[in-house]
């Protein structure tokens, strides 16, 4: 079995539980903000759709310039409903898995760059973007959208076990 193969139980798992947490995001809160400085939910939402896609980006090319000097910045999507975002992340999830499952284990030790504006930011193995860029990040903004779930009175799903709004009264 290669690694990629060997991750996907643990990808699988967490795009999962970031579908759980994406389903409970309603439509008339995308706009709402905790904080003048914060995102709003539906920022975060699209950006933990978009996330899967990281995988095809660093498997497919060998950088990714995210203001590059003679170009467009890479931006999240900007859907404007649920099923819209959903939709995003199940294509996305789908495709990172494959991409994933099919990778030949010496492609995940060459060397992948973020880059600002043509100044390199960071180069890591392939492997180490998919496991921080990819799953890690997921599992951040995901704990940022449940944050915003609870404080808006929103159930959260139980992502490692039950919730507290999941768990049986004691």
């Amino acid at each position: 079995m290669n690694i990629g193969a060997a991750m996907i139980p643990e990808f699988d798992m967490e795009m999962a539980g970031t579908r759980k947490v994406l389903e409970r995001v309603p439509d008339d809160k995308l706009n709402w903000r905790i904080h003048e400085k914060s995102n709003a939910i539906g920022w975060v939402a699209n950006h933990l759709a978009d996330i899967p896609r990281w995988i095809e980006m660093t498997l497919e090319e060998d950088s990714l310039d995210v203001e590059p000097v003679a170009g467009q910045p890479y931006q999240s999507p900007t859907e404007t409903t649920v099923a819209k975002i959903l939709q995003l992340f199940d294509n996305n999830v789908t495709t990172g898995r494959e991409l994933l499952a099919n990778v030949e284990d010496a492609k995940l030790f060459e060397p992948w760059s973020l880059l600002k504006q043509g100044q390199v930011i960071m180069t890591l193995p392939r492997l180490a973007v998919i496991r921080t860029w990819v799953l890690n990040h997921t599992i951040h903004h995901r704990a940022h959208l449940c944050v915003y779930l609870r404080v808006n009175d929103i159930p959260v799903p139980g992502l490692y076990g039950p919730s507290a709004d999941e768990a049986p009264p004691t």
